[in-house]
């Protein structure tokens, strides 16, 4: 599989320049702040997608991925497959009739980003290894790819990672989940929101002066983070489901990386009878923006402070991405997404809901998926015997005084939570909103031995 520019597909480009998966990994973002996407869309036969029935995560994760990555020799992804996704834990449960949620938050750092991190971090490992080389690894967090991140390249030897997060607009939780492992890891605190901290990650990987330490990026623009998500739908369709039954699913959504990569699985991509995608956002809503008015490129707003902090992205990295996905033809993406915004009180509400009617603890990113669903249930009585499967993306104790506010408790806080509360951190910077030279500054700081 080759990739391409997708400002290349955008300008209608003839012949466009092919790239590598290993160069898609280890640059990250494509010349003149592009985004890397394949030159064909990976197709699975009927026979492919029945035969996932009762077989494992890593066994589906496998057959969905390798053609995305087969420049690596078969043998070698697959035991880069087993030994990140060997122990995962991915339950699925039916919450009320034919509504079921997908957890995706049993482990590393508790979110759903450990998926894809995990497995980004092991081929650039890979890679490495193989060349001998060094890299530095940029990546801008509203609050959960950066744990995840973090997590992932721990330790890893010859990698350097540049964490940039908002000041204010990450948990307590979320913020010691970054700043407490020291190593290899720099945590940078931005005055700014989460749209600062990616457009000066994104910035450094285009930075002339920073060429020589061999940048990439972590965020979902790097194809690599984008779409080891895609196997969430085959693996949820393999646990509730028979081919060729419709269902429709619920993917809350941020930065669309999440969403996009599963579009992926779609009927006439991936072959999965998805009736519909549910899209719920908070208050920045870019993408239900695009699909209500038929256009590609809506205002950006100013990013507003929501509930569901992680999903605080005015305008989503992965448009571009998508649109290609859909052959930029934004009537079939209105035809299959149903888009709907979730405000801070609905959020709460759902929440309480839940808890009451099911004792089912959601965090505030999981309930804007889950009211999503009830949204479009109360829209679309006659769907209500079709199977819909809700992604539910963190664990409720990362956000513990936000759960306090609306239930009057705290969640039960897992032991490695507990314990990274106490530590103290290391290795942290702080920078003003588009400070790049003292971003650079950062970076010659901690590599001045190389």
């Amino acid at each position: 599989m080759k990739y391409i520019n997708s400002n290349d597909y955008f300008n209608n480009v003839s012949n466009p320049k092919k790239f590598s998966i290993k160069e898609v990994l280890l640059t990250g973002q494509a010349p003149d702040k592009g985004l890397f996407v394949p030159e064909k869309l990976a197709q699975y036969d009927p026979e492919a997608i029945k035969s996932f029935k009762n077989k494992n995560y890593p066994y589906i994760a496998f057959k969905i991925l390798y053609p995305y990555f087969d420049e690596i020799p078969e043998k070698d992804f697959e035991e880069i497959i087993n030994s990140t996704y060997g122990n995962i834990k991915i339950p699925v449960k039916e919450l009320y009739p034919n509504i079921y949620i997908l957890e995706l938050f049993h482990n590393w750092t508790f979110a759903f980003k450990d998926f894809a991190a995990q497995l980004l971090a092991s081929v650039i490992e890979y890679y490495i290894k193989q060349n001998h080389n060094k890299v530095i690894v940029f990546v801008g967090t509203s609050g959960d790819t950066g744990p995840a991140i973090v997590e992932a390249f721990w330790k890893k030897e010859n990698i350097k990672v540049y964490c940039l997060f908002p000041k204010n607009g990450v948990t307590r939780t979320q913020r010691k989940q970054m700043t407490t492992f020291g190593e290899n890891i720099y945590p940078v605190e931005v005055d700014g929101d989460f749209h600062t901290c990616q457009e000066m990650a994104k910035s450094a990987l285009d930075a002339p002066d920073l060429k020589s330490y061999n940048p990439t990026s972590a965020n979902s623009i790097n194809w690599g983070r984008f779409i080891p998500q895609a196997v969430f739908s085959f693996w949820l369709y393999s646990q509730i489901a028979d081919y060729d039954e419709p269902v429709i699913i619920s993917i809350p959504t941020g930065n669309a990386g999440h969403i996009g990569s599963n579009f992926l699985a779609k009927k006439d991509i991936g072959g999965l009878p998805i009736e519909k995608f549910i899209a719920p956002h908070n208050l920045n809503n870019y993408l239900v923006r695009m699909l209500e008015q038929g256009k590609t490129d809506p205002e950006v707003f100013d990013t507003i402070n929501c509930l569901s902090n992680a999903m605080n992205v005015k305008k989503p990295n992965n448009i571009p991405r998508i649109l290609y996905i859909f052959n930029n033809n934004i009537e079939k993406m209105q035809e299959l997404i149903y888009p709907v915004t979730i405000n801070d009180e609905t959020t709460a509400r759902t929440i309480k809901k839940v808890y009451e009617e099911k004792n089912y603890l959601l965090d505030v990113h999981s309930a804007v998926s889950l009211a999503g669903v009830f949204e479009f249930l109360d829209r679309n009585p006659d769907c209500k015997d079709t199977k819909i499967g809700a992604f539910l993306t963190a664990l409720p104790a990362k956000f513990p005084e936000k759960i306090e506010n609306i239930l009057g408790f705290s969640p039960d806080t897992p032991d490695k939570l507990k314990e990274q509360q106490d530590k103290p951190d290391k290795n942290v910077f702080n920078l003003k909103a588009d400070d790049m030279q003292g971003l650079k500054d950062i970076v010659c700081q901690t590599n001045s031995n190389q």
